[in-house]
């Protein structure tokens, strides 16, 4: 069974665990929804303050969800640990195959795809920034930074060329310490690595109650510190190692043969545990620091409940994000957080353009990344990452 690992993990995911496949494109879109309400929602002159102006007219809970889309950050980052560990944790308590393989699997389906999208978007933003008067000291080392996505660790770097791929910054450097952690979490008892799962909700809110020292309610953040908390990579840690560990102290793991998905159910405890995350990503107008605490660590036990049982197909939400079709949608989750950032630069370009795109904008820039999103990964990172594989690994 171990030697057959290696060829098994190239197997598309949605052919593994569907409904996690599934609803991945779903929290992602969610993120991509609150980056458009932020670009309504943001202090903006002469005709751009009619820009995306149709979300002002959305019934307030949706407007609200929108707003809320910095929840699903969270379940991005621990559904990616779980999904990795089912598929890439031996039984053996190492990687399997070697790091080489996994790192270069992984960068492939990543960096081809952002260089190009950066590459449309670099001439209307260098012509901004130097609008804006950004001096080209800032400009050279921050575009190099967001070349090599090492972005996320530079606060001041983050908004200046792609700001959604922040978090694909963070997640190339989780892949890059995952073999590491593999080796230093299996050295752990069982009963150590639930006690350790247990306690990352609290471990994740530290910086958080650190920043609140700095910044309670009712003061006046400062963007720096809230980027450096939001998109620090050492930040995600913590939620990473979670769906790491629920994969691993449940069984849900390609190695174990007794493992296999549920029953279809109607029912389940992730079902109500989604429905509470969705009632709060409802709550309108939610305030710093408490939305840092809810991003960073209150809700994680409820994403935990929500990717387990979708992961044993329990549920009514299991039923319905592995219905066919949702699984084609989730393995766009990647190129829909790279090309979000050329679909809002074109919201600043129509808008510039032609004042009257302005009011146009939400419904076109939401079909737009999803066609966009599927031509890409389908017709181009795809066969991309095939002829590289053949290319360099020689599979």
């Amino acid at each position: 069974m171990a030697n057959q690992q290696p060829n098994a993990v190239t197997r598309p995911q949605s052919d593994l665990l569907p409904a996690l496949t599934g609803i991945r494109f779903f929290a992602v879109f969610h993120i991509f929804l609150f980056h458009l309400w932020t670009l309504f929602n943001m202090e903006k002159e002469g005709d751009f303050t009619n820009m995306l102006m149709e979300i002002g007219d959305l019934p307030p809970s949706l407007i609200a969800f929108f707003s809320n889309g910095w929840m699903s950050t969270s379940f991005f980052f621990i559904l990616s640990g779980f999904i990795l560990s089912y598929l890439y944790w031996g039984e053996d308590g190492k990687l399997v195959g070697s790091s080489k393989r996994f790192w270069f699997l992984r960068l492939s389906r990543l960096y081809p795809i952002h260089f190009i999208t950066l590459a449309l978007t670099v001439v209307p933003l260098m012509g901004y920034h130097l609008q804006m008067g950004t001096k080209i000291s800032t400009l050279v080392p921050s575009l190099l930074g967001t070349v090599a996505l090492l972005q996320a660790w530079v606060p001041s770097w983050v908004p200046m060329w792609s700001w959604p791929t922040w978090t694909i910054s963070a997640l190339i450097f989780l892949y890059l310490v995952m073999p590491w952690l593999m080796r230093s979490l299996s050295k752990l008892s069982l009963k150590q690595q639930k006690i350790l799962l247990f306690s990352l909700p609290l471990i994740s809110l530290i910086p958080t109650i650190i920043y609140a020292q700095f910044f309670p309610s009712g003061s006046e953040p400062v963007q720096h510190w809230q980027i450096f908390l939001g998109s620090n990579p050492l930040f995600w840690v913590p939620q990473f190692v979670a769906g790491m560990l629920l994969s691993r102290v449940f069984g849900i793991v390609r190695y174990n043969t007794n493992w296999k998905p549920a029953q279809p159910s109607w029912f389940a405890i992730g079902d109500i545990a989604l429905l509470g995350a969705i009632a709060l990503a409802l709550y309108p107008d939610i305030q710093e620091p408490f939305k840092y605490f809810l991003r960073h660590g209150l809700m994680l036990p409820l994403f935990m409940l929500v990717i387990l049982d979708l992961a044993r197909g329990k549920g009514l939400a299991a039923r319905l994000f592995a219905l066919p079709g949702t699984g084609y949608l989730g393995n766009t989750a990647f190129a829909i957080f790279i090309w979000q950032n050329l679909v809002m630069t074109f919201c600043w370009i129509a808008t510039q353009a032609h004042a009257s795109f302005a009011s146009q904008l939400f419904i076109v820039s939401c079909i737009g990344i999803v066609i966009i999103a599927i031509t890409s990964t389908y017709l181009i990172e795809r066969p991309l990452a095939r002829v590289l594989r053949r290319k360099y690994l020689g599979s």
